[in-house]
């Protein structure tokens, strides 16, 4: 039996695909079969002109609601093209994986073609399955749905899907165990243990084949889940249980990638790294072990996501120890300057001197950091927002040094589940039925990141949706008047400045937008 695993944009060109690499060694392993890789993201990109390529990537990212004629002729060509090497390959089932709600569309548009083209049995999974963009190029029929999965399903694009982790799921769908948890719809369950998982499979997606900004590099899993529940974040809902891999396997995953690949660089799946600190001392331990044994494992290096710790937690010479084995960037949740805040999003742990410590550390041993931040918090009041803006002034050093690589100010809209927020304390969440009709010429990605849910705070009833956008702007124009580096996109902001232009006349046209440097009133 044979399976092809096709991967598809949006996705990184740096790595080769983790799920791809992993759940075909995981059939290879356990079923026996034969596997195949097809990369499509990267297939697509040597295919197409760059101009074609941007105006798809904007089209997967749904801030267009459909492509051009010739760059549409271009990409069904090149689906075309791409469906003749899965031909050859005469695989019995086909798998895409569907890696963020920004490849949805991407799902569609590969997966029509696909299915009149090969005869194998299609299913996908990943997080963007249970994603919906609203509608469909050329379809009337889409409004009823919520999710791409049910979407396919029901039109006979596919055969089956699988919700949540996929490592068990798919082992059992191959075998005819459709009734298995998170197979169509079934509620899923978490992977019981990351220690009996294969090592990745690169035989068809080569590292040295993707590097395009760094060096080669590949995705590594060191822990699933997260040992907080922040109001904010859905990870607990993905993964309810926090599941650690063991070290020495890990390790020998590092050791394996530099001994078959030449591959030192590597980037963390991990929702966060230190999420067990005597796992994460021994981790590092371990690579600062492998590098004194070897020279040829010294230029090991790793990036990944962290929790602000407080300075007992994480001390001095931990920050010597990663510095040793190898880290290079982290990107951190500091989430508020504001104590009250952090604690009402459940992120109590750490007070402003621990932020301060760990950007200290961080300087000290060169290790860089994208720093996570949110305004308009619910409870956020101008005190606290205050607060946030003394954090740019306090820390400028670190921007301009770059240790702090980049600042993430959170989207102005936040909540999709404003129940988690309501569970706490002081807080009343009224929705405006109207809000979707409000907004809806705005192309469903721009509305969907750019504001979110149109609620309102009871007991914060100043911070209304125009405020927080407000703050947002103000925050943006701050960090350029310092200098600190940002990675929001201009066409975020530039749909902001459009909003708050014409939130009053409750019309927003997506064609007319504002031009960032002729700035508006904010007040």
């Amino acid at each position: 039996m044979k399976l092809a695993f096709v991967n598809i944009p949006l996705q990184n060109l740096d790595f080769p695909p983790a799920a791809a690499s992993l759940l075909t060694a995981i059939v290879e392993k356990r079923l026996g079969w034969d596997t195949k890789v097809f990369d499509f993201n990267m297939f697509l990109n040597s295919s197409v002109d760059t101009d074609a390529w941007i105006e798809l990537e904007n089209y997967w990212r749904s801030t267009k609601e459909d492509i051009s004629n010739d760059t549409r002729s271009k990409l069904e060509d090149t689906i075309e093209r791409f469906a003749e090497q899965l031909q050859d390959y005469n695989a019995d089932w086909l798998a895409i994986s569907v890696f963020s709600r920004w490849s949805t569309i991407a799902c569609y548009e590969v997966v029509k073609i696909l299915r009149k083209k090969l005869k194998c049995k299609i299913f996908i999974g990943g997080h963007g399955i249970d994603s919906w963009p609203g509608s469909l190029p050329g379809r009337d029929d889409t409004k009823k749905y919520t999710t791409i999965a049910s979407y396919l399903k029901d039109q006979n694009l596919i055969d089956h899907y699988i919700t949540g982790e996929g490592e068990d799921s798919i082992v059992e769908l191959l075998g005819g165990h459709t009734e298995f948890p998170g197979i169509d719809g079934k509620m899923p369950r978490p992977v019981k243990s990351l220690n009996d998982l294969p090592a990745p499979n690169y035989r068809d997606v080569n590292p040295n084949d993707y590097y395009y900004t760094t060096a080669p590099g590949v995705y590594i899993t060191a822990s699933k889940g997260c040992v907080r529940k922040c109001t904010f974040c859905n990870v607990p809902d993905l993964w309810p249980v926090y599941t650690l891999r063991d070290t020495d396997s890990l390790v020998s995953e590092f050791k394996m990638n530099v001994d078959q690949y030449g591959v030192k660089y590597h980037m963390f799946t991990d929702e966060l790294c230190n999420g067990s600190m005597k796992h994460w001392r021994a981790f590092n331990k371990g690579i600062v072990d492998l590098k004194q044994k070897d020279p040829k494992y010294e230029g090991i290096r790793y990036r990944g996501f962290m929790i602000c710790r407080s300075r007992k937690e994480q001390d001095e010479k931990d920050w010597e120890l990663m510095a040793k084995a190898g880290a290079s960037l982290f990107m951190v949740g500091f989430e508020s300057y504001s104590p009250k805040v952090r604690a009402h999003m459940g992120k109590h742990n750490y007070s402003n001197e621990d932020i301060d410590f760990h950007l200290e550390q961080s300087g000290r041993y060169g290790i860089k950091n994208i720093a996570l931040f949110f305004t308009g918090y619910p409870t956020e009041t101008l005190e606290d927002f205050e607060m946030n803006k003394e954090f740019l002034y306090k820390h400028l050093k670190y921007a301009k040094s770059g240790i702090v690589h980049m600042i993430r100010w959170g989207y102005t809209g936040m909540f999709r589940d404003p129940a988690k927020v309501e569970a706490k304390k002081g807080v009343e969440m009224i929705i405006d039925p109207d809000f979707e009709s409000k907004f809806k010429n705005l192309p469903w990605g721009i509305r969907d990141i750019a504001l979110g849910v149109g609620w309102i705070n009871k007991s914060n009833p100043t911070l209304t949706l125009k405020e927080r956008i407000r703050r947002r702007l103000e925050m943006h124009e701050l960090c350029v008047k310092l200098g600190w580096p940002q990675t929001r996109s201009r066409d975020e902001l530039t749909i902001l400045y459009n909003i708050m232009k014409n939130l009053e006349q409750n019309i927003i046209d997506p064609n007319d937008l504002t031009d960032l440097d002729n700035t508006i009133d904010l007040h």
